[in-house]
């Protein structure tokens, strides 16, 4: 009888038991970083012997969604183009004359509105404006940098107007060492630059490759916008120099 109570407890207690899940996992291969987590980091492009071990650079988001945006087919979009140097930029009201009258001129890159323009009663992708350069040529000329300038040639990383706005808003203002800092002699196309002697007019700066993109003192050389709107201007040929244009101040570096 005691058994008999016995067995019938237990398979009392059976029925209110879950029943153990199978999981299958679906991970490919994937090393664990320290944190626990599957490593998710986007692989160097490397060329093997055996091609199908070979693994080809991807574009940037930002050349996806211009290449979408052009409306390129998903194969243009899977095979990106080869590095090349850049083409000289358009003489969007700049272009061809000096350094100075060339900065006060180029039209930078395009800007959209974001999540910010649908208060304003704009899609995000609209176009809000161009971020110009009229700041630093301003600061070429306040502290007499322009006027030392002789005939060159000289290659000079031109910040754009809110660029400047931050560096005076976190660090001072525009001193003649800053301006210099973004001027190299020499004529330097933006497909030198990681092989070039950047001695700038203020001292050296720091070239670094990283994340498919290439750096001088962490500002981003050849940056793109997001939209179809003009990227970086890069490559403006002066009568002095050259001109690239750049998304930070090398002084906060």
């Amino acid at each position: 009888m005691k058994l008999f109570l016995s067995a019938a407890l237990v398979t009392g207690a059976c029925a209110f038991t879950a029943p153990n899940a199978v999981r299958v996992s679906t991970a490919l291969n994937q090393k664990l970083g320290s944190g626990g987590m599957a490593d998710t980091r986007d692989p160097e492009a490397f060329a093997d012997e055996d091609p199908r071990k070979s693994i080809s650079a991807a574009p940037s988001f930002e050349e996806y969604l211009k290449q979408r945006d052009a409306g390129a087919s998903s194969a243009e979009i899977a095979a990106p183009a080869a590095p090349a140097a850049a083409a000289p930029a358009a003489a969007s009201g700049g272009g061809g004359g000096d350094i100075l009258g060339t900065v006060k001129d180029l039209q930078g890159p395009g800007q959209v509105w974001g999540d910010l323009g649908i208060a304003e009663g704009f899609e995000e992708n609209d176009l809000k404006g161009y971020e110009n350069f009229g700041k630093f040529a301003a600061a070429l000329e306040s502290t007499g940098v322009a006027a030392e300038l002789g005939a060159g040639p000289y290659t000079v990383f031109a910040p754009t107007d809110p660029t400047l706005e931050s560096y005076e808003t976190l660090r001072g203002p525009i001193t003649a060492d800053i301006v210099k800092m973004h001027i190299v002699p020499g004529k330097i196309a933006s497909a030198d630059i990681p092989t070039a002697n950047l001695e700038s007019l203020a001292g050296p700066l720091v070239y670094r490759y990283a994340v498919r993109k290439h750096f001088v003192n962490d500002a981003i050389i050849g940056e793109k916008t997001f939209g179809p709107y003009d990227d970086y201007p890069m490559d403006v040929e002066c009568s002095n120099g050259i001109i690239h244009s750049v998304g930070l101040c090398f002084g906060f570096y």
